[in-house]
């Protein structure tokens, strides 16, 4: 008889009503580990706030995971005290962290997901209480977990530079991948769509797509300065669409000063459909970050068969390749070159999104799924 290995995952960050970074990769990836896992394994989501996210209430719909929740004020305090109290009534033979962190004295076998180590590299970019959560947490739960994954080179790098040699034990495996059947090309059927999308959002001729807020590692102000060389060399510049900062008044306040207020326009945070109409219809996607662990918006736009130009910078030149154009990630002058390049090469432009359609393709969310599972899977069965 094939023994069920009960699985508790720290699924916190689905309890937000806006997705972090991790629970976009918490939300991605866990229909795939549990089609992996088939009949073998029992999930169950532990939360310090009752779960929200449409992809884990789907789930539990289903039947497919139960959730172990309760509501407490603050969602970092139940992850380092109370989750412990849940799990000793709910005993599970492997744990998995998405952030790296676990509770003082977590009984059984633990697996951790390293993403970056942001608190250390841009502090300034962190609340107090989250990069005192993450300072004094972070090594504990890696020297805690028994395997520990990470999700580039770079980012592995990173955290031997900040950890010393016990990070030498983080293993870098498949862990993201891009949805193809929401992330692809424009396609005839879709035309009312995409139509509806530039009235709703005022962006009726050709525009640039970038992403990010002005927290310092997001490097934003560096794209509308690019744009402001392109603008004084007499050239009729597309819109620069912002995704994911909505604060238009803020973002005009930073401008070069003479550049044109109209050319901007604050998305804020796009539901899925949106997003996936955004990159299908830019003209490029420019993602400035410094700082980025895997950067997934470089793969779906690559997928989206968009041109990407992406900062030379941690793990981005890994994770786009030469599918993508690499720019000085502090040089508005080299990413304007580059937006040049893309804006007036055609051959260029299906150069890219050719590379771009297959780097994308190296990048799969059951691949991933299937590659924690098994990671999981022997973690239990070394109990």
């Amino acid at each position: 008889m094939t023994k069920i290995v009960r699985v508790g995952i720290d699924a916190s960050p689905l309890a937000y009503p806006y997705r972090t970074g991790i629970g976009r990769y918490l939300e991605c990836i866990l229909p795939h580990v549990i089609e992996a896992a088939g009949d073998s394994c029992r999930f169950t989501l532990f939360a310090g706030k009752p779960l929200v996210n449409p992809v884990a209430l789907s789930l539990m719909e289903r039947g497919a995971v139960r959730a172990a929740t309760v509501n407490v004020p603050s969602l970092y305090a139940w992850q380092q005290t109370g989750m412990f109290a849940q799990r000793l009534f709910l005993p599970q033979d492997v744990f998995f962290s998405p952030d790296g962190l676990f509770p003082p004295f977590l009984p059984g076998r633990t697996v951790g997901m390293y993403h970056d180590v942001l608190w250390s590299a841009y502090p300034q970019s962190l609340p107090f209480h989250i990069r005192t959560v993450f300072r004094l947490r972070h090594k504990a739960g890696l020297r805690r977990a028994d395997r520990a994954i990470t999700c580039s080179q770079a980012s592995r790098q990173e955290m031997i530079r900040v950890f010393g040699p016990l990070a030498q034990k983080l293993e870098v495996l498949p862990t993201h991948g891009v949805n193809a059947a929401q992330f692809h090309p424009p396609r005839p059927d879709e035309t009312p769509l995409a139509q509806e999308f530039r009235a709703r959002y005022g962006l009726a001729g050709t525009f640039l797509l970038t992403a990010g807020n002005l927290l310092p590692h997001k490097n934003l102000a560096v794209v509308p300065k690019a744009l402001d060389i392109l603008r004084r060399q007499a050239r009729d510049i597309p819109t620069l669409a912002v995704a994911g900062f909505g604060d238009q008044a803020t973002l005009l306040t930073q401008l070069p000063e003479g550049f044109p207020q109209e050319k901007i326009r604050c998305l804020g945070y796009l539901p899925d459909e949106d997003l996936c109409q955004a990159y299908r219809l830019a003209e490029a996607y420019i993602f400035p970050s410094l700082y980025e662990g895997f950067g997934l918006p470089v793969v779906e736009a690559q997928a989206s068969g968009t041109p990407v130009i992406y900062a030379d910078a941690a793990s981005l030149p890994e994770v786009a390749a030469d599918a993508g154009l690499a720019f000085a990630p502090r040089s508005p002058e080299d990413l304007a070159v580059k937006i040049a390049a893309v804006l007036d090469d055609h051959a260029l432009r299906e150069h890219m999104k050719a590379k771009g359609f297959a780097q994308s393709a190296k990048y799969r969310w059951d691949r991933a799924g299937e590659t924690l599972w098994r990671v999981l899977h022997e973690t239990a069965g070394e109990a």
